[in-house]
């Protein structure tokens, strides 16, 4: 049985190992794709200069949570590199509590801050509880789901005060430009008008792609094949006229030993940075821990990133402050799924 699969999936890697493709596919409105075409691939020539690149990534992890509650630890770093050298490492730590509210005889999930390591300022934040930013499906989103796009917010809130107080030249966040969550849109365009004020450079580079062809190839596989160049930058791929997405489009293969294909966009009216931008995050992308990746991301997720130790760690002291305070039954809610994960057979 096992052969019969293996085989059907190596028929299909292999139909689609044609490349016969002739257009990336995008969904959603205001997106218009340009035809692939080898005449696409620019070299990279790494450059490095005085310029300060601040790379910025975040983590998230619930502590407690119900049906109706969750208690969030959210952390988010940034580090800036110049001339290849750390120079400047922070990090800040919320945590955010989220309740299910009765609004307008509608359930809301509105969240408080209590800002742990280094203040950063976020307002109000409250989703419906069917809004489709959050949901999967046709049913109500789960309450541990708004932790996600507080995270974001807090990433693209950092972003603006580094661009504020003017502490690099050019900004990259792990992932895209593209606002999917309600209310996104709001933190970005403060983020964009503070950059074009304060001439920084705004970038986001994502690890990962799920972009496909129009016949159901993945794209970053068909240009990696179709490449003439170790060390190169494909663009144009497409023109964004999309309010949400106010971004320019490219892929990046920054390291010629590099298997690694990765999507790169930059605030649409900085463009004719684009290039220079690429060249000097090439030259951060040399360390073999993650090749082809800058480091400054590596370091910045290091840092932000929340380990089952920590997170358990936090967990129980909740838990114990607690105890006496009624709450076990709200847990019990949830909590069906570890019960059964720690029964051994």
């Amino acid at each position: 049985m096992f052969d019969e699969i293996i085989k059907e999936i190596l028929e299909s890697i292999d139909e689609k190992s044609n490349f016969t493709e002739t257009y990336p596919k995008f969904s959603g409105d205001g997106y218009k794709a340009h035809k692939i075409d080898i005449k696409n691939f620019h070299k990279i020539e790494k450059i490095i200069s005085n310029k300060r690149i601040a790379f910025i990534d975040g983590g998230n992890a619930e502590i407690i949570g119900s049906a109706n509650f969750s208690l969030n630890l959210i952390r988010v770093c940034f580090a800036v590199y110049e001339n290849n050298k750390k120079i400047i490492v922070k990090k800040f730590e919320v945590l955010a509590f989220v309740q299910a509210v009765n609004q307008s005889n509608e359930i809301y999930f509105k969240a408080s801050f209590f800002n742990i390591k280094n203040n950063i300022e976020l307002g109000e934040i409250s989703f419906s509880s069917f809004d489709h930013t959050l949901m999967t499906g046709v049913n109500r989103a789960e309450i541990k789901s708004v932790a996600n796009a507080i995270r974001r917010f807090v990433e693209l809130r950092i972003a603006k005060l580094i661009s504020d107080e003017k502490i690099a030249d050019i900004i990259v966040l792990d992932g895209n430009l593209q606002s999917t969550f309600t209310d996104e849109n709001k933190y970005l365009n403060e983020l964009y008008k503070s950059c074009n004020k304060n001439n920084v450079i705004l970038a986001a580079l994502s690890k990962t792609t799920s972009l496909l062809t129009h016949n159901g190839n993945l794209l970053s596989v068909v240009l990696e094949n179709i490449s003439n160049i170790p060390l190169w930058f494909y663009y144009p791929i497409v023109e964004i006229n999309n309010s949400s997405h106010k971004a320019e489009m490219f892929f990046v293969k920054f390291h010629e030993k590099s298997k690694h294909i990765l999507r790169f966009e930059i605030f649409n009216i900085q463009r004719t940075k684009a290039e220079e931008t690429i060249n000097l995050l090439a030259s951060n992308c040399i360390d073999p821990i993650f090749i082809g990746y800058p480091y400054g991301l590596v370091e910045a997720d290091k840092i932000a990133r929340i380990s089952n130790q920590e997170k358990e760690s936090l967990k129980t002291i909740f838990l114990i402050k607690l105890r006496n305070r009624n709450v076990e039954k709200y847990l019990s809610s949830v909590n069906a799924h570890d019960i059964l994960d720690r029964i051994s057979f």
